[in-house]
């Protein structure tokens, strides 16, 4: 009896692992009307930004990795027709001052459209990111079909890309 009830303890802990797992690996839906920001004032709905391939980064201006990255974003930007065949979306966090946002985009040379994300809603609808780089692909249709955490595998990311530009 009392190897029954381990067992089925067990098989209970395996199951409920693998559910949290599944459930951990599902990616946020992202609502139509999901507002997004541009440092220059301009406003776009998730509606409008869809058609296309989407490359979206959180970044912080404290963050090393993320200022690293910025000449890799600036290369693959220009290389794979950002802004017509794709469109890359630098999120700064919400826990980072605008001025800050502002002068570290400036400073680094970025070329490609950065966000704030002033509410925290962008860093909510994406799962509750609080950590950077984080960064997501989103298909034409809107569907998010990759999350990496971390320094991104650019050439990873760039065979993605091409996959979905087709």
């Amino acid at each position: 009896m009392f190897t029954k009830i381990i067992a089925l303890l067990v098989f209970s802990a395996v199951l409920i692992g693998v559910l949290a797992g599944l459930n951990w690996q599902a990616y946020p839906t992202l609502e139509d009307d999901l507002v997004f920001q541009r440092v220059d004032g301009a406003k776009q709905t998730f509606q409008e930004l869809k058609g296309r391939p989407l490359l979206i980064t959180f970044w912080s201006p404290g963050c090393i990795i993320c200022m690293h990255e910025v000449n890799d974003f600036n290369r693959l930007y220009l290389d794979k027709n950002g802004g017509q065949d794709f469109e890359l979306l630098a999120l700064s966090m919400y826990y980072d001052r605008p001025d800050w946002v502002l002068e570290s985009k400036r400073k680094s040379g970025m070329t490609y459209p950065v966000y704030f994300d002033l509410h925290k809603n962008l860093s909510k609808a994406f799962g509750n990111v609080v950590a950077t780089p984080t960064s997501f692909l989103v298909d034409q249709k809107g569907e998010i079909v990759y999350r990496q955490s971390g320094k991104l595998d650019f050439d990873k990311i760039e065979q993605k890309l091409i996959q979905l530009i087709g």
